[in-house]
């Protein structure tokens, strides 16, 4: 129960901050796209620019002596597509975001640390999986910026409970997963799964992202596991938080020798194109080097102690070169100045639409949070798991911007599919439609969705091929303009469907829709979670 009162709490905590956009529309429009065979980098292209700070944070990075080997000066979105690829392009979208958006809302030092350090594990991942024969590199990246996932939420929505976590590891009297399970009653694996299943990642990424839910899946999850975990240790052992890992860096530089094929050489320096791609993002968000750079010291491990040199000494030779680029630029005259204005102008206007935002939010805030509350208490008062779905169905129909909500219960035998619960007008048609058998081909692409257990947001059912892509029969029938597939799971067992939609013409799913839909389904988790638990009582 307090593991849930964690989650709970997490997501309260992250809806109230607002809805983190790295996973809004914009990436989930980015990640459709790029998973079309059918589409092209212009479509692509178009999709990063509706999004004006990743555009341009895409293109700085694209640049980056890391992304750019050769391919010239890179200006435009489009040629960005091309010559990265859409699976880089996508990956990088994912990691600008994530940090752009924790970073800026709470730009405390923890947070700092943990991202940049959330970018390097996922980089040597990368690096390595590049070179190992890995089948979807950028899933393995993926899976490496996600691993530490839920420790940097917990650090970002309970800060009191993680420095008072952070405490209890410096006095050295309980182990870091002790503390994890006394404070939060879960680990961080477990909350940066929850969360990020909810944000729509695939699970074969949710299951990478800790050992006893990737051991038992396919050979590619176990590998992109392995590869993250072990690339997690290596920056602790950097940087001197290894807990209870007693091996040296040698010895796990040898074990991922043995497990990837390449020789402890290539492996060093991977590490260190990881770390100087790690310098150059951090200068993006001007993220403090003291994040990056190691703390020398005599630990013991020769290896350790040399490598952590050279990365400190690279570190301040480039702080070093940046400080006299800083008293460089002060030497420049009028064209600087009207830069600096006009760069202040944008400011202005950034924070004047973001006001504008803010108010918006606050009109409909009264009625979102008497539906959350609703529920949150018949939870909390164990009401019947039908009862609380017609109220979460109810909710979504009333209180975000779809027009249409429903929930479809898939059969035992998982060869059927039934919509129980309807809400909203024109909503009989959503019954009529979702009565669904799996031996028929044009109900086959649900069963599928429900099978890789991801959610599918279209945000806008005429961009990305979706017309093709789509059953005939759903778009003839439903016609909706943009709509929200997200499959509903007990433990392991995925037992249907909360759908959503909106059927004018004129409005797509906005990033609005998106992250209000979300606090409706976190708590019919928490629902159905809460009540497997009391069956087991």
């Amino acid at each position: 129960m307090k593991y849930l009162k964690t989650l709970n709490a997490v997501q309260e905590k992250l809806d109230s901050l607002g809805d983190l956009p790295v996973f809004s529309a914009t990436v989930n429009r980015i990640s459709e796209i790029s998973s079309s065979e059918k589409a092209d980098a212009m479509a692509l292209a178009m999709a990063v620019m509706k999004d004006a700070s990743l555009s341009a944070r895409l293109l700085r990075v694209a640049n980056s002596s890391y992304c750019n080997r050769g391919h010239g000066r890179i200006s435009v979105v489009s040629r960005a597509v091309v010559l990265l690829g859409f699976d880089q392009v996508k990956s990088l979208s994912v990691t600008l975001k994530l940090i752009e958006n924790f970073k800026q809302s709470t730009p405390t030092t923890e947070i700092s640390d943990l991202l940049i350090r959330s970018f390097l594990t996922a980089s040597i991942t990368r690096e390595i999986a590049e070179n190992s024969d890995v089948a979807d590199v950028e899933e393995s990246y993926i899976c490496g910026l996600l691993y530490s996932l839920g420790e940097i939420l917990v650090a970002y929505t309970l800060p009191g409970i993680y420095h008072k976590m952070l405490q209890q590891r410096k006095l050295g009297n309980k182990q870091w997963e002790r503390i994890q399970l006394d404070e939060l009653g879960g680990h961080f694996s477990d909350i940066g799964q929850d969360i990020a299943q909810s944000w729509g990642f695939p699970q074969t990424v949710v299951h990478s992202m800790d050992l006893m839910t990737a051991e038992d899946q396919s050979v590619e999850v176990q590998s992109n596991h392995q590869l993250a975990s072990s690339a997690d240790l290596l920056l602790k052992l950097i940087y001197d938080q290894q807990g209870d890992y007693k091996g040296s860096f040698s010895e796990l530089l040898a074990r991922l020798e043995i497990q990837t094929g390449q020789s402890v050489s290539k492996l060093t320096q991977y590490l260190n194109r990881s770390f100087k791609m790690a310098c150059e993002l951090a200068d993006e968000y001007r993220l403090p080097i003291d994040a990056l750079m190691p703390k020398l010291r005599d630990s013991g491990d020769e290896a350790l102690d040399d490598f952590s040199r050279k990365v400190a000494y690279y570190m301040h030779s480039r702080a070093q070169a940046q400080a006299q680029e800083s008293i460089d630029q002060e030497d420049t005259d009028q064209s600087v100045e009207q830069s600096a204005g006009r760069s202040q102008r944008q400011s202005q206007s950034q924070t004047k639409n973001s006001i504008n935002s803010i108010s918006d939010h606050s009109n409909n805030a009264d009625q979102l949070l008497s539906q959350l509350q609703l529920i949150g208490n018949m939870v909390d008062d164990q009401q019947p798991i039908q009862k609380i779905l017609d109220q979460v169905i109810s909710a979504i129909e009333t209180s975000t911007g779809f027009d249409r909500a429903g929930f479809c219960l898939l059969s035992k035998d998982s060869q059927h599919l039934n919509m129980r619960i309807a809400k909203g007008p024109s909503s009989e048609p959503l019954q009529q439609f979702f009565a669904m058998n799996r031996k028929q081909p044009e109900h086959l692409f649900f069963f599928k969705v429900l099978e890789k257990g991801m959610t599918l947001l279209v945000t806008d059912t005429q961009e990305a091929n979706w017309g093709s892509r789509l059953p005939e029969s759903f778009s003839r029938s439903l016609n909706p303009r943009g709509f929200i597939l997200a499959p509903v799971t007990v433990g392991r067992k995925t037992i249907g469907f909360i759908y959503a939609d909106r059927i004018n013409e004129n409005e797509v799913v906005s990033d609005d829709d998106f992250r209000r839909f979300n606090q409706f389904f976190m708590l019919t988790k928490m629902s159905l979670a809460y009540s497997k638990q009391s069956q087991k009582k």
